[in-house]
């Protein structure tokens, strides 16, 4: 990992502005990975601005990871944003790239249409000063309008439990804050992988002894999926960076595979213990997760077999 020296003069662009500016080394590092989503990271950026963690204390690194796309016309970047490309596909690709280059001591992750709470940083650098390793930070839904969708029920019901990939040793990059320093031990994400790779990273670091800690009080706001079309795409994205793992592995379970998938999702059942769900939101949640079960089965064999390839969002 490269850690640039105090009061470097860099040279930032944003597709079609180019700025000249003097930068003091922060001690934090921002990672932003964002594809063709301009409107959204633009709310992302106004919430970092919005830290109550001082400005002068951070850097906030963007990664542009589509080829031929450019910042539209009256897109800003205020002093401690800088932005950078990277053709390679893929988020951990992009995130690798921000790595190469990031200042800070600590490492925040987070995504482009996330919209960190003003407490985030701040949060999070006082966890990790009392002496947290690596923390996982609550990923707080927000939906279109308080009439939820059935695909937004869903999600409310399973999306982004990240006290349970704590547990599990794991931290979705939309809010994971560790130090630099555990990249230089643990190495950089695996950039072969579309989906994954924040899971595949946790359990490289808990192999070297790294602990994860679950912090409620470091929040990302991050939308909920309101159609069926979002949450498949989703699916095929995910299950993309799975079976590329090791298709041998899948291939030799084939059969197991194909009767699970046909199963009912016995695991999803305990979610008719969620209090803050009314029980025809939990009908309506498991009945969907039956369905993305079934398809992703589906959508499973036809990758093991060359019948689809890998997406990414």
């Amino acid at each position: 990992m490269l850690f640039l020296d105090k009061n470097i003069e860099s040279n930032i662009s944003s597709g079609n502005a180019s700025v000249k500016r003097l930068v003091s080394r922060p001690r934090v590092s921002v990672i932003v990975p964002t594809y063709y989503d301009w409107v959204r990271l633009q709310k992302c950026v106004d919430a970092l601005q919005n830290q109550s963690f001082s400005q002068d204390k951070f850097e906030v690194i963007i990664v542009n990871n589509a080829r031929e796309d450019i910042a539209p016309v009256g897109f800003t970047l205020p002093k401690n944003v800088r932005m950078i490309k990277e053709d390679k596909p893929g988020s951990y690709a992009a995130r690798n790239a921000a790595l190469k280059i990031a200042q800070g001591d600590i490492l925040a992750f987070t995504d482009s249409d996330c919209i960190p709470d003003s407490l985030w940083l701040e949060s999070a650098v006082a966890r990790l000063d009392q002496g947290a390793e690596l923390v996982a930070g609550k990923v707080e839904l927000f939906f279109k309008t308080n009439k939820l969708t059935i695909v937004e029920i869903y999600e409310k019901a399973f999306a982004f439990d990240q006290k349970k990939y704590a547990n599990a040793g794991g931290s979705a990059t939309a809010n994971m804050v560790t130090w630099a320093k555990h990249f230089e031990t643990v190495g950089p994400f695996n950039d072969a992988l579309l989906s994954g790779g924040d899971v595949e990273w946790g359990k490289r670091a808990n192999d070297k002894g790294i602990d994860i800690e679950y912090a409620s009080e470091v929040i990302v706001n991050h939308p909920a999926r309101s159609d069926i079309k979002a949450m498949l795409k989703k699916k095929r994205r995910v299950l993309g960076g799975e079976v590329d793992k090791d298709k041998k592995y899948f291939k030799k379970r084939f059969i197991l595979i194909l009767i699970k998938g046909c199963l009912p999702p016995r695991k999803a059942l305990k979610l008719f213990f969620q209090k803050e769900l009314s029980f025809t939101e939990k009908s309506l949640a498991y009945l969907l997760c039956y369905y993305f079960k079934a398809y992703s089965t589906v959508y499973r064999l036809a990758l093991m077999f060359g019948l689809a390839k890998p997406e990414r969002s």
